[in-house]
């Protein structure tokens, strides 16, 4: 940002503070509301007309100045025409929700520091000798989805454009393990041994890598770390039971990798076909941006800028060697993917995030699925089932 924006908000903060008549009050409003009006009309013409990215840039900056300039107004007029006193309660009562209001405030500018400047990775592309492309290993967990959705994905991963020879598709099935075969449950044994013997067969027929493993262990996280065992690829490309991935999907990943040696993640976003209960009810679905859009759109672009990128469980791809430092996918927690990130985070090595849909994903279509598939609900919902 600079010593000139440093400038600018030191001095919307020393504008903030200033006391002012009910006249000019007014003025400063309808001027601030008109401000932001023109930048985002800007804004949205630079985009709609490809303009360059610094141009961008400035005008993301100068939306999230003025939106810092109103809420310290309105934290000035807070506590210079608000805090008061008439009895012990009211008073006790008045200082919790202005507390409340401070920490929503210092959220508010942590997250505009953190996203006023995303990063826009340029493509890397594949390295000419074949002896320089690396191994790649595409797990695809399951648990209980049906044959039907796991051939699609799993095809789609074998059409992958990527050198045969390092590319290994492989199933990793839970819901076939060992001790869900041999349950004392007589019908969950029954339909855990149905479903090993058509998964097993469905993928020696298309050519993939059907993998299980002894118990139900740590939920997806324990799945995957027992595959890392009976697998051997530089790099894994995680991807969930829906999320089709599109052809280019490693000639996009791989090379960022290549080109960092300290590269522990790429992370592309999650894309989805299907509206969710709520955009279908109130018919917002492709008429305004969804709820993943802010973190994948926006939020993800200024962690990238932090060499911060979160680990999202799916569409990501890998490096095995320093997955292996802190023993694979971590199980201590509920958001394993988070954690995951954390801890190679601290050891110093780097993340970047591609803003590129590359795969093609299903979202729930119930309120209750809508639930489980959430970052605390689905995690927990998948613990308790196993």
């Amino acid at each position: 940002m600079g010593g000139g924006g440093v400038l600018v908000i030191l001095l919307s903060l020393y504008i903030s503070q200033l006391r002012v008549d009910v006249a000019s009050q007014a003025v400063l409003a309808y001027s601030m509301v008109g401000v932001v009006i023109l930048l985002r009309f800007f804004e949205s013409r630079v985009i709609r007309n490809n303009g360059s990215i610094e141009v961008q840039r400035l005008l993301r900056i100068l939306i999230l100045i003025t939106a810092f300039f109103v809420s310290m107004r309105y934290f000035a007029w807070r506590q210079q025409e608000t805090i008061t006193y008439y009895d012990l309660l009211s008073f006790v009562c008045m200082l919790i929700l202005f507390m409340a209001e401070i920490y929503g405030i210092i959220i508010s500018f942590l997250g505009s520091f953190v996203n006023i400047q995303g990063r826009k990775r340029e493509h890397i592309p594949l390295p000419d000798d074949p002896d320089k492309i690396p191994s790649v290993d595409i797990f695809i967990p399951s648990y209980n989805e049906p044959q039907e959705m796991l051939e699609i994905t799993l095809l789609a991963a074998l059409q992958v454009r990527y050198p045969a020879d390092k590319l290994n598709v492989c199933l990793l099935d839970d819901g076939g393990t060992v001790g869900r075969r041999n349950s004392e449950d007589p019908e969950r044994a029954s339909s855990s041994q149905e479903r090993y013997d058509t998964l097993k067969a469905m993928c020696e027929r298309i050519g993939a890598t059907y993998l299980t493993r002894e118990k139900n262990n740590h939920a997806k996280a324990g799945n995957i770390n027992a595959a890392l065992e009976k697998t051997n690829g530089e790099h894994i490309l995680i991807l969930d039971a829906d999320h089709v991935p599109t052809r280019d999907i490693l000639e996009r990943m791989v090379g960022i990798m290549i080109n960092d040696p300290k590269m522990f993640l790429v992370q592309s976003p999650h894309f989805f076909i299907n509206p969710d209960p709520v955009e279908k009810n109130l018919q917002t679905y492709g008429k305004m941006p969804g709820e993943n859009e802010m973190f994948y759109g926006v939020i993800q672009e200024g962690l990238d800028f932090w060499d911060s990128s979160f680990f999202c469980g799916s569409a990501a791809l890998i490096r095995r060697k320093y997955l292996l430092e802190v023993g694979g996918i971590s199980g201590d927690s509920i958001t394993e993917d988070a954690e995951t990130a954390f801890l190679l985070h601290a050891k110093g090595y780097r993340s970047a995030y591609v803003n590129r849909p590359m795969i093609a994903g299903l979202q729930p279509e119930t309120y209750s699925g809508l639930w489980c598939s959430g970052c605390v609900g689905r995690k927990a919902w998948c613990r308790s089932s196993c």
